[in-house]
């Protein structure tokens, strides 16, 4: 796969992970009402400062990750912490359903998702500004030929 489309493949999943970030994770938990998350089966502490300070979190990831949408390529280090953050999700998540018995909605959907992103921005990250520099001018000078 050229480098180009690598590009254009990533910042497809960059939008859905943005979308998926505020709507699913980070605003539901910094807003929702603690009887609705219970609903859905996400575990609440007694204390809610700390679901809706975990959504704030979540929620500047979500900025985080526009900002790689909006440059891939300036932004590597936002998408090497994606590749830890979903990592360690998805490996907690699976810990929580297997040894802890957790089976609401919400932890099975969460696994898959953020191991699709963790692969994803494993496999087109971006390896270095250079070599798009470099794609674009050679395409750029051969379009002038």
């Amino acid at each position: 796969m050229s480098n180009n489309n690598k590009l254009l493949w990533l910042k497809w999943i960059l939008a859905l992970k943005v979308v998926l970030t505020f709507l699913f994770w980070g605003l539901p938990l910094l807003l929702l009402p603690i009887s609705l998350l219970r609903r859905f089966g996400v575990p609440t502490p007694d204390d809610p400062i700390y679901l809706r300070l975990l959504g704030a979190v979540i929620l500047a990831l979500g900025v985080a990750y526009w900002y790689a949408y909006k440059d891939p390529v300036h932004n590597i280090a936002i998408l090497k912490a994606g590749i830890v953050d979903n990592g360690l999700v998805t490996l907690v998540t699976l810990i929580f359903i297997v040894f802890y018995n957790l089976r609401s909605i919400s932890f099975l959907i969460s696994p898959p998702l953020t191991l699709f992103f963790f692969i994803s921005f494993i496999f087109l990250m971006p390896k270095t500004e250079t070599a798009y520099r470099l794609t674009s001018s050679s395409r750029d000078e051969k379009k002038d030929d």
